[in-house]
């Protein structure tokens, strides 16, 4: 969401309660959520990095003028109240107001607690997004700050804060994290001519949109079929970012050592098998730098995605984002195991004999189909984006 000022007034463009100046939509918002605004866009400045910790971002004003910004910018470096406080004198500190889009936590982890640098740098108020529902946390910050004579107020913005945070949230609940489909179709809802050619169905304005949601995942996954006939790379190359590790359906290890993924980065790459594969192969894989993944079978000779899910939630992975194939695509969709689905649709036409975007699910009626509502949509180039999630009804 976009945020200025004229006339004396902030306004954030994009909210459904806003109203109308000079023909855009406009929402007049008051100055702690304006300083809340701008806390959660230096919490997106950690996009791919920050997990299994949160997105936070921080702001520190007085009296109306802002002093200093920070963020947390990858997991074991300072949070962003710490970084917000480095970049101002202690004379500056005293007294002033500390915007946060989380609870400051009030635990030691691989930093000190948050709440002992704001208590020391003499913050006199302290404005939060939201409450931390880690078990460590969960209203002691904030009951630690009040303790200590600062004055609390929030939560602020408390919406945008959660969906800021919706993974590591999930993983707080589920120990499993946020798992997003995406896919580019053309508008018969084909992903690639009979042929298996799928390059390219999306203009270039919609490729950025995919290494941007690669970006801002933790990890990317995608089946063996697809790995076999792409040979993809799985890397964040037309913006920036940081590459995410990359996860492989593979049953039956057919992938080859030479694959390009063994070869974009120094993460591993995690291979998702059944247990016992041919030795030989696995050490291949292994000198290549492939780590795996051993699950149970599911359905029909396919992985326990289940388990999948709970195994990359243990090794830090709050953000999934699954690329395909349409195999994949149903098995997520049919065990009702994403949070969201982001559809990318081209002006083409590729006829029937095109390779449809999601595999045979066996449904033979509408009324039994699985049922999404629309979150938003964006238009990239000629290419219509839409965001779906599940409904809950």
């Amino acid at each position: 969401m976009g945020v200025g000022s004229t006339e004396g007034y902030v306004y954030a463009f994009s909210r459904p309660e806003c109203r109308s100046f000079r023909g855009f939509c406009v929402m007049i918002l008051d100055k702690d959520s304006h300083f809340m605004e701008i806390a959660l866009q230096e919490a997106m400045k950690g996009y791919g990095r920050t997990s299994p910790n949160p997105r936070v971002g921080a702001v520190i004003t007085r009296e109306g003028r802002e002093l200093a910004r920070g963020y947390h910018r990858a997991y074991g470096e300072p949070h962003a109240e710490v970084d917000a406080l480095s970049k101002i004198s202690a004379d500056e500190a005293k007294g002033a107001t500390l915007y946060v889009n989380l609870e400051p936590c009030c635990h030691h982890g691989k930093t000190p607690p948050c709440t002992w640098a704001v208590i020391k740098a003499g913050i006199g108020r302290v404005v939060y997004g939201m409450a931390d529902t880690n078990a460590m946390v969960d209203g002691k910050g904030l009951n630690e700050l009040r303790d200590a004579g600062i004055e609390v107020e929030g939560p602020v913005l408390e919406e945008d804060s959660i969906e800021l945070n919706r993974g590591y949230l999930k993983y707080r609940r589920s120990n499993k994290p946020w798992v997003l489909l995406k896919f580019a179709q053309t508008i018969d809802g084909r992903i690639a001519a009979s042929t298996g050619d799928a390059r390219w169905i999306s203009s270039d304005a919609s490729l950025e949109l995919a290494h941007q949601l690669r970006a801002e995942s933790d990890a990317i996954l995608v089946g063996i079929n697809t790995a076999l006939q792409d040979d993809p790379e799985l890397t964040v190359r037309r913006v920036p970012g940081c590459n995410p590790y990359r996860v492989v359906l593979d049953p039956t290890l057919k992938i080859s050592p030479d694959a390009k993924i063994f070869k974009a980065d120094t993460k591993p790459v995690y291979i998702a098998t059944q247990p016992y594969p041919p030795q030989d192969k696995a050490e291949q894989l292994t000198a290549k730098g492939a780590e795996f993944i051993w699950l149970p079978p599911g359905v029909k000779g396919t992985l326990d995605l289940d388990a999948l899910l709970t195994e990359l939630g243990q090794k830090g992975i709050h953000y999934l984002l699954v690329e395909g194939g349409g195999n994949v695509l149903s098995s997520f969709i049919q065990r009702k195991l994403c949070d969201e689905i982001v559809v990318v649709t081209a002006p083409k036409i590729l006829g029937g004999d095109g390779i449809p975007c999601i595999a045979p699910m066996g449904i033979t009626k509408v009324a039994n189909a699985v049922q999404f509502e629309v979150i938003k949509r964006e238009e990239y180039g000629p290419d219509l984006a839409v965001w779906y999630r599940p409904r809950n009804d």
